[in-house]
């Protein structure tokens, strides 16, 4: 149960960071909405984010958690973590000054398409300035990494809130006077504050800087690089959007962004908290078999149902978010069409990650590169199927993004089944999907007839009585932490 609890922490606190995010999007809708600038603005900002996927909650807290809950366990951390985060910042430093001279070249080659476009130029100056993010960010993920090994989830997680709050705000007050400068300022002053937030809660932890190559961190760098290499791959995910969209017409882009951050709502709340928790819990020795097989429940008993969600309420959720300011209707039933396509997608994504923090536990950081390498080549390929061959344009490219994920979740399956308890996982999920199809009809019903703040409380409330009609074994998990929560308010 302690996975259980540590997931829904960390869940809730993305949960208000993505809630932020969407105002954050939503500011950046109604000032900008569809055009040259969000086009140039999302290739910009891509490049900072995929490598704080690399450095943050990919291959480096993967690689990183397992010999740090060994260092804490033998209580020898100080050394081990004064040499980590020096060689950390020295690489973050490095990273950052490469980005920032050679952004017209890397823009280049992740959005080609741009070069024979008006505003490749101003995609080039917003990434110089926007690649200085990653030296905040990164600071961020590593003390992130240290506070999961710690048992501490929220903090981190709402940190990226902070983020968020920070980034609206200068939207909010400079974008109608400065323009397209007030994104790059977003970015820095969110980045920053993003950054500060973690110190108070550092505390207590033997933090240094040190350039001496402690005996764990040559560990560290020897398990890193597969693992960069695993989660580089899967970045190419994004790349290959990012590559194919450059070459569609204006907004396939921003049309593509949009939508990927409402998808990101339930696949980062549900898959991420889940996936840190049971990376955490197997680095520690706790039960393998009984504890992949809660996160799969888990997972699968809130993910189903948000693909459902997604599906019958796009249209809707698009135009409450977007729909206002420059964002067209137009735009809102394109986004709403990708947004459908990606969806398709989110089962596989969530179960995807949990099984890979299996591989990470133990050290085998080749697994997962070899299971999102497979990924890339059928997204690569159904993508051009999709976008170019059937002319579906970005809605194909969203759908590529989905078939890649059956591809690397079922080769990590392959890898894992037998450390699956079959029979309790299987009868979850039929009453699970059953109670999720039902709710699905209710929210049709429901669509054109309320308001979407009314239909999607009451579709959950819908869907969450089935499991109990069904006697759902997992809402017991639910209804326990939930009573220790109202004892601990009650009595602090």
């Amino acid at each position: 149960m302690k996975l259980i609890k540590h997931s829904l922490s960390f869940s809730f606190a993305t949960l208000l960071s993505r809630v932020l995010g969407y105002i954050r999007d939503a500011l950046i809708a109604y000032h900008f909405g569809v055009s040259q600038i969000t086009d140039a603005f999302f290739v910009a900002f891509r490049l900072p984010n995929t490598f704080r996927r690399l450095f943050g909650e990919g291959g480096f807290n993967a690689a990183f958690v397992p010999i740090y809950a060994k260092q804490v366990k033998e209580g020898k951390e100080r050394e081990f973590l004064s040499s980590a985060l020096g060689y950390y910042l020295l690489i973050n430093l490095s990273v950052v000054l490469l980005g920032v001279l050679f952004a017209e070249y890397l823009i280049s080659i992740i959005a080609p398409g741009l070069r024979a476009k008006p505003y490749f130029d101003l995609a080039v100056f917003m990434g110089r300035w926007v690649f200085i993010y990653l030296l905040f960010v990164g600071l961020s993920a590593f003390f992130m990494a240290l506070l999961n090994t710690r048992g501490v989830f929220f903090v981190p997680a709402f940190a990226q809130a902070i983020f968020n709050i920070g980034f609206s705000l200068v939207i909010a007050l400079f974008a109608q006077s400065f323009g397209y400068y007030a994104l790059i300022g977003g970015v820095l002053v969110g980045g920053f504050l993003q950054f500060a937030f973690h110190l108070p809660f550092l505390r207590g932890i033997p933090l240094g800087f040190s350039l001496r190559l402690h005996p764990d961190v040559r560990l560290l760098f020897k398990r890193l690089i597969p693992a960069l290499m695993g989660f580089g791959v899967a970045q190419l995910s994004f790349f290959i959007d990012t590559f194919l969209a450059s070459f569609l017409a204006l907004g396939a882009i921003s049309y593509l962004y949009y939508a990927n951050r409402i998808f990101q709502l339930p696949l980062g709340a549900i898959s991420a908290g889940v996936a840190n928790s049971l990376l955490s819990a197997l680095s520690l020795g706790e039960d393998r078999g009984k504890n992949i097989t809660l996160a799969m429940r888990f997972l699968f008993l809130l993910s189903f149902p948000a693909v459902v969600g997604l599906f019958v309420f796009s249209e809707p959720i698009v135009r409450l978010l977007y729909g206002r300011g420059n964002f067209s209707g137009t735009d809102v039933l394109m986004v709403s069409y990708v947004l459908k396509a990606y969806s398709l997608g989110l089962v596989f994504f969530s179960l995807q990650k949990a099984l890979s923090s299996v591989f990470f536990a133990k050290g085998d950081t080749l697994t997962p590169m070899k299971a999102s390498l497979l990924a890339i080549l059928s997204e690569g390929t159904s993508a051009i199927i999709y976008a170019f061959v059937l002319k579906l344009g970005a809605v194909g490219l969203a759908l590529g993004t989905a078939t890649s994920s059956i591809f690397s979740f079922g080769y990590l399956l392959r890898k894992t089944y037998q450390l699956i308890d079959w029979h309790t996982l299987m009868e979850s999920s039929v009453k699970v999907a059953l109670a999720s199809l039902l709710m699905g009809l209710f929210g049709l019903f429901l669509k054109d007839k309320i308001h979407l703040l009314l239909a999607v409380p009451m579709c959950i409330i819908l869907y969450f009585s089935l499991l109990v009609l069904f006697r759902e074994g997992l809402l017991v998990a639910f209804l326990s932490l939930g009573k220790g929560l109202v004892k601990k308010l009650l009595n602090p």
